[in-house]
């Protein structure tokens, strides 16, 4: 082939216009191609881009075809632009202060829905020095795709928090669908979390603090017309207030004093003098609390008599009533140093009317507080009445939005048949 270059020509190649079809009316598509000698057939065959003057497919009566290589092309009016596909977002769920314990089962059912994780550790394991607080490492090891702590010297800041997980949200090209709660004190800022993210799934903001501090949650719940404790605010540094608000509120020995934030079972007491009351409301208040935070005040509560269960629910748009309960469990529990420790829990069905009262007011309990999405956990007692063969009078000790510890989700995916929690979880969250 003579590769010398013999002149510029502008090749005109025919297309239908879409519009026109009927009446085979051609559009012109014009790009000038720089092309060198002609080429035989033989030649042009083996040629992967070549021109072809002459003779085209779409009409007849043209030159003698001739075939030549393309040196070089330079695109004029309005080129073709190739369709670039916008790139496609992949939906992710923020795990918020995790556990080990639950993570296994959590990201299962993240992994079925074919979810990013991310997990939220606000106080490493670096800062708390607790095994029970998992390290980066530890989460990404068992499957958590990425996760986010405080920088090295700076305490949790939840706005920080929301900024970057808003830039990994556009860098990454993701969609976050959810913010899940998996500890008692995640409650906290998990649902301010979802709203800075800008989601619509969360619980009621309102009363976002009275589903952790367990005096605002009383006044809540007595506020929807439930039955609570008797209690009071203490705040002397002393514990001398502790006297007049026993008289004031009527309260026989004992009597409980525990911490407003606390969880499970760390700093409540079983007072059975005054003397011990005093000093335990005092060193409450001049204490941190077992959430890192100061205590202002301790809690001064009537001692509840009766059988104590706790009740599980799930809060969903998608149930009858907005909340339903899944699961209950009756508690043995026995007075140890002071404070009351549970040895065995049982298992009941939420079905049976002997419990109807229980799941009518754990339902109330909810509503009162706000939880709208996710799982919740009521604690209450109530007495067993044997000429109606039910429990009656139940009250609350405390209620939070969050997975049942104690593994209770776990067991009872493995006993209720057909029940998967931690997917029903993801999907309320979701």
């Amino acid at each position: 082939m003579n590769a010398e270059i013999e002149n510029v020509s502008t090749i005109s190649l025919n297309r239908p216009d879409d519009d026109q079809v009927e009446t085979n009316d051609m559009e012109n598509i014009e790009h000038e191609a720089l092309v060198g000698a002609e080429m035989s057939v033989k030649e042009a065959r083996k040629s992967a881009t070549i021109a072809t003057l002459g003779d085209t497919p779409f009409s007849s009566g043209g030159e003698e075809l001739e075939h030549h290589a393309i040196v070089a092309t330079e695109i004029v009016s309005d080129p073709v632009e190739p369709h670039h596909p916008d790139a496609i977002q992949v939906n992710a769920v923020v795990l918020l202060d995790p556990r080990l314990t639950d993570c296994p089962e959590v990201l299962e059912a993240t992994k079925r829905r074919g979810l990013i994780t991310l997990a939220v550790i606000p106080k490493p394991k670096r800062i708390t020095g607790s095994e029970f607080y998992p390290t980066a490492e530890a989460l990404l090891e068992i499957g958590v795709h990425q996760v986010y702590e405080p920088p090295i010297g700076q305490n949790f800041d939840i706005t920080e928090c929301a900024n970057h997980l808003q830039t990994v949200e556009q860098q990454q090209n993701l969609r976050f669908l959810g913010v899940i709660p998996l500890r008692e004190a995640a409650v906290d800022y998990s649902d301010i979390l979802a709203a800075m993210l800008g989601l619509h799934v969360h619980n009621d903001l309102g009363l976002c603090s009275a589903r952790r501090d367990k005096g605002l949650m009383k006044t809540a719940v007595a506020n929807a017309g439930l039955r609570v404790a008797k209690f009071a605010r203490l705040t002397a540094q002393d514990g001398s207030d502790v006297p007049n608000a026993i008289k004031s509120l009527e309260l026989d020995f004992p009597v409980v004093v525990k911490t407003p934030r606390g969880m499970s079972t760390m700093d409540v007491y079983i007072c059975g003098s005054m003397e011990e009351a005093v000093r335990r409301s005092g060193e409450i208040v001049r204490s941190v609390g077992p959430d890192g935070k100061k205590a202002n005040y301790s809690l001064l509560e009537e001692f509840l008599v009766g059988n104590e269960f706790a009740v599980n629910l799930i809060a969903s748009p998608t149930t009858p009533r907005g909340v339903q309960v899944t699961d209950i469990w009756e508690y043995n529990k026995k007075s140890t140093d002071g404070t009351m420790v549970n040895t065995w829990q049982t298992m009941v069905d939420p079905h049976c009317d002997t419990y109807a009262s229980l799941v009518r007011y754990a339902e109330g309990v909810c509503r009162a507080v706000g939880i709208k999405y996710g799982f919740a956990h009521v604690e209450l007692m109530s007495r067993y009445d044997e000429k109606k063969n039910k429990f009656v009078d139940p009250v609350m000790v405390e209620v939070g939005a969050r997975l049942a510890g104690g593994r209770k989700a776990i067991m009872a995916g493995l006993t209720v048949p057909g029940w998967r929690p931690f997917d029903a979880m993801v999907d309320a969250h979701c």
